[in-house]
């Protein structure tokens, strides 16, 4: 089931970004989904010090601030907080797509909460996590309906941007999980090329969108993630 996402939350990316274009570029509307980082300093000293990198949107359960990896959890050094948006939106809203259509989706009616994190290492290189939260048994409902959107909108074109997102590996993190390959191609730029991973655990999903990250680089922050939600 060959598929690929683009992110509405690519405000998030691109604001992310504002340095450098993604793995191989940033994507207009993605996954995922696929975040731009500013360029990212020495570590500060204590988690207190940190700039603010979260928003949430809480539910009665809510999703503590625990649940999402922090930029000590992300490999390599470097990393620092980056801005996100308040309400972050579902990363697979292929707006892009002519066919998509939001009531197709049922499951993101029923997400009860969500947490994100931003973070930047510079050269372009940052990471997005959102973890949500969903009503009893809407959870495996949300991970379908990522697979029906990518199934529905492997490819299209919106304005100049030739999109394009494919499932690459499932079952390899947690109790279902994805990776995502997306890409974007417009006419007389570089290629952009950007992964997302997707994580269930229980009622918990976690999205984990790369910027300037191999895919190697997103299946371990995945993993990571995926231990982290486990362990709650």
């Amino acid at each position: 089931m060959k598929a690929r996402k683009l992110i509405p939350i690519a405000v998030a990316l691109l604001a992310l970004a504002a340095c450098t274009p993604r793995t191989t570029g940033q994507p207009g509307s993605r996954p995922t989904t696929s975040p731009a980082p500013r360029t990212a300093q020495e570590p500060v000293e204590s988690p207190a010090a940190e700039p603010s990198s979260e928003s949430s949107s809480e539910g009665p359960a809510g999703v503590d601030s625990g649940l999402v990896l922090s930029r000590r959890d992300i490999p390599g050094a470097g990393w620092r907080a980056s801005g996100v948006p308040d309400d972050p939106g579902w990363s697979f809203a292929l707006t892009g797509c002519a066919v998509y259509e939001p009531g197709d989706y049922p499951a993101q009616r029923h997400r009860a909460a969500v947490r994100a994190a931003a973070f930047s290492q510079g050269h372009g290189r940052g990471v997005l996590l959102l973890v949500e939260r969903y009503a009893d048994g809407w959870a495996d409902q949300a991970m379908a309906d990522i697979r029906r959107v990518l199934e529905a909108c492997p490819r299209y074109q919106a304005a100049d941007v030739l999109s394009s997102h494919t499932i690459e590996a499932e079952a390899f993190a947690g109790d279902d999980s994805l990776l995502v390959r997306s890409d974007h191609i417009r006419a007389d730029e570089q290629p952009q090329q950007w992964w997302t991973a997707v994580v269930r655990q229980g009622e918990l999903v976690a999205t984990i969108t790369g910027t300037a990250l191999t895919e190697a680089e997103v299946r371990r922050i995945a993993a990571a993630q995926a231990l982290r939600l486990a362990a709650a």
